[in-house]
């Protein structure tokens, strides 16, 4: 092949170009962005955004970026400075799902909807013989208990739907077991296998929502895997 003007190793520049830009989506994943990024990346519907923006610091240089997904997450949760932090955030890593479940066939079902919160998977939530999926009881006092209504009774079980994020369905059971033990059962399995979840690694993001036609109570569950392969101590925020 000729070389023509800004050829390369044999490469047009409008290829190079291209195999940069795909190099730049890759490193996302695990590069610091700044929160005006990540706006401008959900204005343009971007499903997930990832990054951190820290605290300018004039007199300290800057702190390396850190390649290992598992040592971010400590970082984050031993950061002291969590009195601006929404009340809501991702306490487990750096991940800023949209506020809105991003699955197109729920739009216009969505009524009132939690904030997203986001939950590592444990070997007793990918366990066959379980069948359930354990929440945080910080995270059903915030996102599912102002949901229910009057009738509803969360120690007798209350029927829900649970969405993917192609807006697959799955019909489950969310229970409360001895004033406690808050978890998803029965259709969480179907859910698990269908999604090959695995312990440690796997992250869902969890929405509640009321559906506006028919008012039952729904979940939306998307996943993301990290290279993490231990369980991540979570941090209570105030």
């Amino acid at each position: 092949m000729e070389n023509s003007k800004g050829n390369e190793d044999g490469y047009s520049e409008e290829c190079r170009d291209f195999y940069l830009a795909a190099l730049r989506l890759c490193s996302f994943k695990l590069e610091k962005i700044s929160n005006e990024t990540v706006k401008k990346l959900h204005e343009l519907k971007t499903k997930y955004s990832f990054g951190e923006k820290e605290e300018a610091k004039s007199n300290e240089p800057k702190t390396p970026e850190k390649s290992n997904p598992a040592e971010e997450i400590r970082r984050l949760n031993s950061a002291k400075n969590w009195s601006e932090t929404p009340k809501f955030r991702l306490s487990l890593s750096s991940n800023f799902p949209p506020e809105m479940p991003p699955v197109a066939c729920l739009k216009g079902l969505i009524g009132n909807c939690s904030k997203p919160f986001e939950k590592q998977l444990t070997e007793s939530d990918v366990k066959s013989n379980q069948c359930r999926l354990s929440l945080n009881k910080i995270d059903v006092q915030n996102a599912v208990n102002p949901l229910l209504k009057e009738e509803d009774d969360p120690t007798e079980g209350i029927p829900v739907k649970v969405y993917d994020s192609n807006g697959k369905e799955y019909p489950m059971t969310f229970i409360t077991w001895c004033s406690k033990i808050h978890v998803l059962k029965e259709g969480w399995i179907n859910f698990c296998n269908d999604h090959g979840l695995v312990a440690y690694q796997d992250f869902v993001t969890l929405w509640v929502f009321r559906n506006k036609k028919t008012g039952g109570l729904c979940f939306v569950i998307t996943s993301r895997r990290l290279e993490v392969f231990e369980a991540i101590k979570r941090r209570k925020l105030n």
